[in-house]
């Protein structure tokens, strides 16, 4: 029981407090064979993660509603697209997005869909008479759309030319040109149902695609969150770990060859964990591609300094301001002042930081060996640093 009101309380504190004496919105049934499970879709999934501001309502109604279609999951449809029209989703939407999700996910999953469509469209009076106008294939694709049906010819196209054909002249040069869905939101659609399918070898240029269409990388990120609770925590994650790299190749590709880096940009303070006394950390910088120096500058208030650690490739100090010290295990510690360049060889324990009268910054470099530039250790004791 302990355990139990335990977890209970930590759950609490992450939902906010008005959502918890909300009624609920679990089935009865739900409610009366898995209570454990009515209080997280009470407490978690609509009374947190339903009304989160970094997706709009009618893009999580999208979201779900693409994973429910996309996976056939259609006796959960009705209360979902109800909440989706709430939302804002039109019917000429829903149309376009079950159409969308035909050639993504399948003809039988598009029209099993519809069946619970209609009942709802029937419940709401929905004229279907809007609906008979076959939207006109007009939206412009992407730049890189060029490129896109260049690959297919050439990986596609010699050993299936029909699909090759379909594929650029059905789905490409016309479904996602269609004007019943903005491309913003063709995009959202197939993610959510590539995501939900576990489709990976389809979704990384679809994120990619997404995000030229208009999403941002906080969006997608969120999507892929909320779906979690759709189609399963696996899905999510494996979606999640495809999505990052798609986002780490944008950022390597987006910088130059030349990094200008001003004082005191992205200061944060030096952790506890690390450091004792008041430390800043500013400037940050690092390679891109296979390079592995990075570095900070990092200023010490009087009497402030590092753990003792140690670095995998070594450590090269700059100090532009004031003075300080630098110690090596075993050995006495060595004072340090501005326009000093200090080395502290690979694998050596060490410590370094400001005198007790000044403040000290310097540059601090290092370089990574398998992901780690630095290993942290124990503080330094405090006799050894007030004897100097």
């Amino acid at each position: 029981m302990k355990v139990a009101s335990t977890a209970a309380a930590a759950l609490a504190m992450v939902v906010p407090a008005e959502a918890q004496d909300r009624p609920s919105v679990a089935p009865k049934n739900m409610q009366a064979i898995a209570p454990a499970l009515a209080g997280y879709t009470d407490r978690v999934l609509f009374g947190d993660v339903w009304v989160r501001p970094e997706l709009a309502q009618r893009d999580r109604s999208i979201v779900t509603l693409s994973v429910l279609i996309a996976t056939g999951k259609t006796a959960q449809m009705t209360s979902h697209l109800g909440r989706g029209l709430d939302n804002g989703i039109k019917p000429s939407e829903v149309a376009g997005m079950v159409t969308q999700l035909a050639f993504y996910t399948g003809w039988p999953n598009a029209v099993s869909a519809l069946n619970e469509v209609e009942k709802v469209f029937a419940a709401r009076h929905v004229d279907l008479q809007l609906l008979a106008a076959i939207p006109p294939a007009t939206t412009p694709l992407p730049g890189s759309d060029g490129a896109r049906a260049a690959t297919v010819q050439k990986t596609l196209a010699p050993i299936a030319p029909k699909l090759a054909q379909l594929t650029n002249d059905v789905v490409f040069a016309d479904l996602w040109r269609r004007t019943d869905l903005s491309p913003r939101d063709r995009s959202l659609v197939t993610i959510a149902a590539l995501a939900a399918n576990g489709d990976g070898d389809q979704l990384a240029f679809h994120v990619q695609r997404g995000v030229e269409n208009g999403l941002t990388q906080a969006q997608v990120v969120e999507a892929l969150t909320h779906l979690a609770f759709y189609a399963g925590w696996p899905k999510a994650n494996a979606a999640i770990g495809i999505a990052g790299k798609v986002f780490a190749t944008k950022e390597s590709d987006a910088m130059t060859t030349v990094q200008i880096v001003h004082p005191g940009q992205e200061p944060k303070p030096g952790p506890a964990d690390y450091f004792t006394g008041s430390v800043s950390v500013a400037s940050p910088f690092r390679g891109t591609g296979d390079a592995r120096l990075g570095g900070a500058t990092v200023t010490f208030q009087p009497g402030a300094h590092t753990n003792w650690h140690t670095h995998p490739l070594g450590q090269l100090l700059i100090v532009t301001a004031g003075h300080g010290w630098v110690q090596v295990d075993g050995e006495a510690a060595k004072p340090i002042a501005t326009g000093d360049t200090v080395f502290i060889s690979p694998g050596v324990k060490h410590w370094h930081g400001a005198a007790r009268d000044t403040v000290m910054t310097h540059v601090a470099v290092s370089e990574a060996l398998d992901g780690t530039s630095v290993t942290w250790l124990e503080p330094v004791a405090g006799d050894l640093y007030n004897k100097l």
